[in-house]
């Protein structure tokens, strides 16, 4: 893994698109989609139309479902606190194919309302939206989060 889920600066980002679901772990700044940012090599809005770009730009933050699931059993006994395993929750879900972000981001940065024009954005919790195979906090068949509910 590249880069390690850091509370509010590096977040869990499902991604779907062309029909293919893939995980990465960027810097959060990427994700406020219908705003200009420096650091996006050169994409202004980020859609649809400039998805495959921006994601061939970040595929060395592409992260496979079981290595998440290995970071969760390596940190587990390391967590002490609830609000610690913030930073393990997937973030954002981007659905490129149908043109919805949803977000779970615990903090103020409100992802869903820099969403392009023809978007649906909203702070909605899309654990079920996520394929079964890719739910990496799927351990043994229990839901690692709820240990530290």
């Amino acid at each position: 893994m590249r880069l390690w889920p850091e509370y509010a600066q590096n977040i869990i980002v499902g991604v779907i698109f062309n029909g293919k679901w893939n995980w990465y772990v960027t810097e959060r700044e990427y994700w406020f989609l219908n705003t200009e940012m420096e650091e996006r090599f050169g994409i202004s809005i980020l859609d649809e139309t400039t998805a495959g770009v921006f994601l061939g730009h970040i595929c060395e933050y592409r992260v496979a479902a079981d290595e998440l699931t290995s970071v969760l059993i390596t940190l587990e006994d390391a967590i002490e606190h609830k609000d610690e395993v913030l930073e393990l929750y997937p973030a954002l879900y981007v659905d490129f194919d149908q043109k919805v972000l949803y977000s779970l981001f615990p903090e103020p940065a409100s992802f869903e309302h820099y969403v392009p024009t023809g978007w649906k954005g909203e702070y909605h919790n899309f654990l079920n939206e996520v394929p079964l195979s890719k739910r990496y906090w799927m351990i043994d068949g229990s839901i690692f989060f709820e240990k530290f509910a």
